[in-house]
């Protein structure tokens, strides 16, 4: 997966992947079955050729796995630990992922939860 690179799905038509927040490096994990694997979350802000919703702030949460040396692609909603969620949003901030607004309404909830 690259910037600019297009990908066409079945229900929604043609995407662009305009930036990529991506761990530095994978998450090691232990499964009983498997061993060591590894988890490989991303963030990607998309552009959809039509837009599917009036937001027009798409982001979809790919991942991948690491079983074996072998790279596979993750087919259900990922679990992603607090420590890798933090890392990609704040590669996804520094990218300028998000609106003005949602990182000011983002401020608000944290300054909330806070309690300033």
């Amino acid at each position: 997966m690259e910037i600019g690179q297009k990908s066409r799905t079945k229900y929604w038509g043609t995407r662009t992947y305009k930036k990529i927040a991506r761990l530095k490096k994978p998450v090691e994990c232990y499964n009983p079955e498997q061993g060591t694997v590894f988890f490989d979350p991303t963030i990607v802000q998309i552009e959809w050729e039509r837009p599917p919703s009036g937001d027009k702030h798409e982001f979809w949460f790919p991942y991948w796995m690491i079983i074996d040396n072998k790279r596979k692609y993750g087919q259900f909603a990922p679990m992603i630990g607090e420590k890798a969620l933090l890392e990609l949003l704040k590669d996804a901030i520094a990218q300028d992922f998000f609106s003005k607004s949602f990182l000011q309404g983002l401020a608000r909830a944290i300054n909330v939860k806070r309690g300033g």
